[in-house]
């Protein structure tokens, strides 16, 4: 596994992350009053134990779903994993020049504790397909 570094020169604490939210009930939990909230199943890979999400100021949103229309998409602050111990690392692809990763150093796994604490931070930008009104 590839040791990560946090990128605070590049992506500040007061940046905003987008976490595509993959259409599956695994990702969607249905409070029981009629919304929806992110599973904590969202923000822990068990595979990488990285969390792949987009640098909101370089991409768009049609950008952040291409090829995936039926996904959703949520924001939040960079400082939100910082705080909680992770660290946020700036990792551009040749076709996704936003792309970056939440990740425990040391290449850890993120705990649920961590997950669910991402989770309740973000926020809805655009609902997955199942659960749009």
């Amino acid at each position: 596994m590839t040791r990560r570094e946090d990128d605070k020169q590049v992506i500040r604490d007061r940046d905003w992350l987008w976490r595509r939210i993959v259409n599956v009930p695994q990702w969607v939990t249905n409070n029981g009053d009629g919304s929806w909230r992110v599973s904590s199943a969202a923000f822990r890979d068990g595979h990488t134990n990285e969390v792949s999400v987009h640098l909101a100021r370089l991409t768009t949103r049609e950008e952040a779903l291409r090829d995936r229309p039926d996904d959703g998409l949520v924001e939040l602050e960079a400082v939100v994993p910082r705080s909680i111990g992770l660290i946020v690392a700036f990792d551009p692809t040749e076709h996704d020049q936003s792309h970056s990763l939440i990740c425990a150093p040391s290449g850890g796994k993120i705990s649920k504790m961590q997950a669910r604490r991402m989770v309740d931070a973000a926020r809805w930008l655009i609902r997955p397909a199942t659960i749009r009104e």
